[in-house]
This record gives structure tokens, sequence and C-alpha cells, in this order.
């Protein structure tokens, strides 16, 4: 009797709870609850879609998904330049006048707002407000939602956020913040100590907690986990956490909190960071000024290769210590300072507390002089109001596409192709492949790190051999790791995506040659009537005609007309398709312009993709040659985008399956200008974002 009365406390102890949740709007919780989404725009529909209202000159489209409930999306200029947004609101794949969203100019563009209806496979539907930006010039738009719900668990306000903008709650991307600290403010930025993943618990008090959520997140339920100790708040007001390290020069060790009684910057950078160089002549600056006074730098580097951290060290002269572990962003203390992107600093007082963060130029200078200023034995300061403003999460860009299954014979290597496709508009550096967890017997070779520029794809080979022992075939599934790195501005994230690839061990199939359904049905057809009209006394010189008369059929397709019209078909003119007018192939370079082309300090490599038949392709090429000739550090490459398909499929020229010509790609930044509107001013804007 005593065990099932034990029994029952313990199974209704751990019962889980559940809460509601209601729509929340993000201004009542913070910045972090406006979830930011770069959204991809095409030439064409990419499913059958018709525009049913005004003439536009120019066309852009995009499908959005929220749950099962498609929306198409059309971005459209009209020929009084006036920038116009359609959305198929009633999703009948009709386009109408009336779909028009109203929109407001806003600094630097266009801004609309709408209310969408989200379907979950499962669970109800629910409205879903966006806001939708459009960056002036660009081909491409920004989402900013996230369908925020909020309630309350224990006395504690928690709020559940759609962080990926699928439109279904309990994804990869979503997150929960939680007020743990009970302060009645969420601190939820991407590092603050309030915010979870959806598979990460949440302490309150010595209490650890999980959360189940459903697709159309109305509810959490809420259940007892594991005993797990909170997150370090790193607000401004708080104690720094306290690590010690190896100096990368002089080996000796040391700790941060060996600094109390100076003020010390906590520098998180990297020598393959671009922003994070920019900033170091400041730094040096900084620390000549004011270290005799009391000011420390300490530097954790996130680099990977010795070799360019020591240059990096003796070429600026760089005086202060620094931590170096070769691990990148698996870095041990820019984990436990929740580091997502670099550069990330914090500026510490003499008693060791977080005063300041991500401070720069003339108000760094300014906070350490005043806290230099400041005696020891001053008690620490009250949190700040708010954390410093993050105006785009961290999301990963890549989208990988890997084949469902792969044969492959004990001691023999099978080659893998990987496609990786950027969906945004920044550049994706040094991606990496890696298999963490492969099974014994097996080797492979990964290609050596690359770049995918925005809204590109690259096709990546992966040969892997397995030498285990034969057996009976079996499906087998390794995991695929696949890290890299972009920047936003002056800021730099590190993303790590998986994906699996199955395999079957024994023989791989052989792929038949595959004809299409009808031909097979005219060759029938075609021995038939032989059949019936000369009887079944079909000659050796008959099958020898019939052989013949295939060789040709199949010579047709491969390199006939058929062939021809396939390539023509590959290739979207902006000239050719009434995006915008043919122009002459003579250009020239506007006046206002050429000084600044002259003086263009940075060096640039232009790529003019386009085609034979592309109507405005010698009007860019003419200006771009024009702009080369004037300054000789611009350089060009011209590329026939037919010609070499593959070259202009991995610089993102190809769109929906079509070569967009003409097409200038600039090298050092990856962006993609299309047609020749206005294109001197757009080359100009491009090579100024050079870093």
């Amino acid at each position: 009797m005593v065990f099932l009365l034990a029994f029952l406390f313990w199974a209704f102890s751990v019962q889980a709870e559940e809460i509601r949740l209601v729509p929340e709007s993000p201004e009542n919780l913070g910045d972090w609850a406006k979830v930011v989404q770069a959204f991809r725009l095409y030439p064409t529909p990419s499913r059958s879609v018709r525009y049913e209202g005004p003439t536009l000159a120019t066309q852009l489209w995009g499908d959005l998904a929220l749950g099962q409930a498609r929306y198409a999306l059309l971005l459209g200029v009209t020929p009084q330049n006036a920038v116009e947004l359609y959305v198929d609101l009633d999703r009948d794949n009709r386009i109408s006048p009336g779909e028009k969203l109203s929109g407001t100019r806003v600094s630097g563009g266009m801004a609309w707002t709408v209310s969408l209806r989200s379907e979950p496979l499962q669970g109800s539907s629910f409205d879903y407000p966006l806001q939708i930006l459009w960056p002036e010039g660009r081909g491409y738009l920004f989402l900013v939602g996230g369908a925020v719900r909020a309630g309350e668990f224990r006395g504690r306000r928690i709020a559940l956020v759609d962080g990926d903008l699928d439109g279904v709650f309990g994804t990869k991307g979503d997150f929960l913040a939680v007020d743990v600290d009970g302060d009645g403010k969420i601190y939820a930025e991407p590092d603050g100590h309030e915010r979870f993943s959806l598979n990460e618990p949440f302490t309150l008090g010595g209490e650890s907690f999980r959360a189940e959520v459903p697709p159309d997140g109305r509810s959490l339920r809420i259940s007892s986990a594991a005993y797990t100790p909170p997150k370090v708040p790193l607000i401004p007001g708080s104690p720094a956490p306290n690590f010690t390290f190896r100096e990368f020069q002089t080996g000796e060790n040391l700790s941060l909190a060996s600094f109390r009684g100076k003020v010390v910057l906590l520098d998180f950078w990297a020598t393959w960071c671009p922003p994070c160089m920019a900033s170091l002549p400041g730094l040096l600056e900084l620390y000549r000024e004011f270290h005799a006074q009391g000011f420390e730098i300490v530097g954790v580097s996130l680099d990977e290769s010795v070799e360019d951290l020591r240059r990096v060290i003796a070429s600026y002269g760089i005086p202060w210590p620094i931590a170096f572990e070769g691990k990148r962003w698996d870095n041990s203390l820019a984990n436990l300072w929740r580091v997502y992107q670099i550069p990330t600093a914090y500026l510490l007082d003499k008693k060791g507390i977080i005063r300041f963060r991500d401070l720069e130029a003339d108000a760094l200078r300014k906070a350490v002089s005043e806290l230099l200023s400041e005696p020891v034995t001053l008690e620490a300061p009250a949190p700040a109001p708010s954390m410093p403003e993050v105006s785009l999460r961290p999301e990963p860009i890549l989208e990988l596409r890997v084949p469902k299954e792969t044969g492959i014979q004990e001691g023999k290597a099978a080659k893998v192709s990987v496609r990786v496709i950027n969906t945004s508009p920044y550049l994706a550096e040094e991606v990496r492949f890696s298999f963490p967890d492969l099974p014994p017997g097996w080797e492979v070779e990964v290609p050596a790190p690359f770049n995918v520029p925005a809204f590109g794809e690259r096709e990546a080979r992966i040969q892997i051999l397995f030498k285990g022992p034969a057996g009976k075939s079996l499906p087998a599934a390794v995991r695929l790791s696949v890290d890299y790195h972009y920047c936003i501005k002056d800021a730099c994230f590190q993303m790590s995506q998986e994906e699996k690839i199955a395999f079957v061990l024994g023989a791989s199939p052989e792929r038949a040659l595959s004809l299409p359904w009808w031909i097979l049905a005219l060759l029938a057809a075609g021995v038939l009537l032989s059949w019936f009209l000369f009887g079944r006394n079909l000659t050796v010189l008959s099958f020898v005609l019939v052989g013949l008369g295939v060789a040709a059929l199949l010579f047709g397709m491969f390199w006939g007309q058929a062939r021809q019209s396939q390539r023509i078909a590959s290739v979207l003119c902006t000239s050719c398709v009434g995006i915008e007018e043919a122009r002459a192939p003579t250009a020239e370079i506007p006046a206002a312009l050429l000084s600044e082309f002259q003086n263009f300090p940075k060096t640039a490599h232009l790529m003019v993709f386009y085609t034979l038949w592309c109507k405005s392709c010698p009007y860019a090429k003419a200006l771009v040659a024009q702009i080369a000739s004037v300054n000789p550090r611009i350089s060009v490459e011209l590329i026939d985008a037919d010609e070499k398909r593959a070259e202009a499929e991995a610089s993102g020229v190809i769109r929906n399956g079509k070569a967009v010509v003409p097409a200038i790609v600039i090298r050092e930044t990856g962006e993609i200008l299309f047609g020749t509107e206005d294109l001197a001013p757009r080359i100009l804007a491009a090579l100024r974002e050079i870093p």
C-alpha cells in the first residue's frame, strides 16, 4: 500500500502541466521577438500563377509557405517607376488588382504589412501577421514576423516564437523566451540567458522543465526535467564569468579574474573576420592612450590557423594577451560567453562587472575614460535598461540537397554530389564538409573549403570508400555536417547544418537509358504497323532500317533541334521577355560618375554573363569594358552563360533553371546585378560595398 501511494504521488508530481498561449505584440516584449529573414525573389513564378493587374515593367516572384498554405508574392515596378507588392491572398493562383498591398515608403525602401493565415498539418489554422520590407534597388525582400504567443507559467512570463517563419510551431528554428529571474523583463536576444531552443530545458529556482509545442502554438505542455544549471546572465550589471587561458605568445597561464582592478575590454575576434580587422587600428590607438592608466584588452581569437594569427600579431604589433584554441567557433570561451557573432566586445569595470557591450569609436573611448576614473570600491551598478539592438537573427542561409540513396560496394569508392544553395543576399564563406560520426571501415574525402555567393549555387563532390566486410545489402545513413560563416555589415555569424546521406551496401544500380513514353509508343506503333503490312517475314534489311531509324531518333533528341531549343529555353534574357527595353551595344559612363570610377581605390573583378542571342548583353559588356578602361584596379571577365553553364550556376546567375542575362557578378562580394537599367550607378554602389 505504501509503495502504491508513493507511485501515485510520483506520477502526480511528474504530470505535465498545460498552459494556454495567446497572440502577443512583439513591441510588448522586445526586439528579439521580431524575427527578420531574407526572402528570395525570381524573374518567373515557381508554379502556375497568373497576374491579372495593370502592366508592370518589372516582375519578381516569390512563394511563401505557412504550413500547408502557400502564398504567391509579386514585386512589380510600374511604367511610372512605382514599386508595388501583390499577394495572392485567396490562394487561387490568380493575382488580381484587389490583392495589391498598401505600402509605405521608409528610409532605404518600402514597407508593407499583411495578415495571412497559417495552416499547419496538425492543429488549427491561425492568423500570421507579417511586415514585408523591400531594400531599394534589391531583388529580394525581408520578412519580419514570428507570430509571437505568450502566457504565464508559475508566475513567470513565457513566450513562444516561430523563429524560422514557416508558420508551424515546434520546428528547428523556433524558441522559447522565459523570464527565469522574475524581473519582469525577458532577455531573449540570441545570446540572452532567458532564450531557449525547444530541446533545451529551462530552470526556475531549483527545478528544471521541458516544453512540448503543438504545431498551432496554442498551448505548451511543460513537464519536469533533470536539473540543469541556469544560464549565466551577460547583461550590463552582471558579474563577468571567469575563465583561465594560456596566453598565445608567452605561454603564461592567466585568468580573467587576474585583471581585477583594471578596466578590461574582452574582445572576441578572428583574422578572417573583415569587421574585426577593420576595428584593430582603433583598438591599438585606444590601448596606447589608456594602458598606462589601468586599461587592458584581452583578446579571444576564433582563428584556426596559428600562422595567420602570428602574422597579424607581428604585422600590427598587438601587445595585449590573446587566448587561442584553434577551434574556430568551437572555442570553449566563446561558448561560455554565448558568442554568436564577431566582433563581440564586453567592457568590464575594475570589479569585473559587465558595464557595456559592443561600443565603438568615440563611445568606447568615452566609456573607458569614465570607468578608469571610478574608484574600485564602487558598488556594482544596476543593470542597464535594455540590451543593444540586434537587427537580424543569425539564421542558416544554405539549402542542402543530397541524393535519396547512394549505392556503394566494398573496396570501391562512391561519389556523392551535394548541391549547396545560398538562399540569402549574403556571401557564405568557408563552407566545410565533415562527417562527425562516420562508422568504422569508412573513409571519406571532402572538398576543400569554398564560398557560395549570394543567391548562388555550388555542387560539391564527396568521395566515400567502404572497407568493411562484405555482407547483406543494408541501408545505412551517415550524418553530413556543413559549417560556414557569413557577415552582415559589422558582424559575422557562424552556422552549422546537418543532412543525412543514405547508403545501400552492395551493388550500385546502373542507370538505364530512358526514353520519353511517347517515343516508345511511336516505336511500338511502327513495329505493329510493319507486322500487319509485311507479315511475319521481316528481313534483315528491315531490322537494319529500324536500327538506323532509332539511332537517328536518338541523335536528333540529344544533338538536333530539340537540344538547341532546350538550350535556348534555359536562358532568360531580360530584354527578350519585356523586363526591360533592349539597349544599343554602344555604352558610355555617365559624366557625373566618371571621376568616381577613375578614383575607385580598391581592387575589383567583374564577371559579365551573357549569351549570343541576348539583345541587352552587348550594352552591359561595353559599359563594363569602359569602366575597366578608366581604372586599372578593375578587371573584367566575359562568360558565355550558355557555354559555361556550371560556372553560371555556381555564381547564382541560374534562376528557376534559367540563366538570367545580362548579369554582372562582383567577385569580391558575390553581389549580382541583373539587367541594364541604371547599370552604371548600380555597379558603382556595388563596388563601394567591397570590404
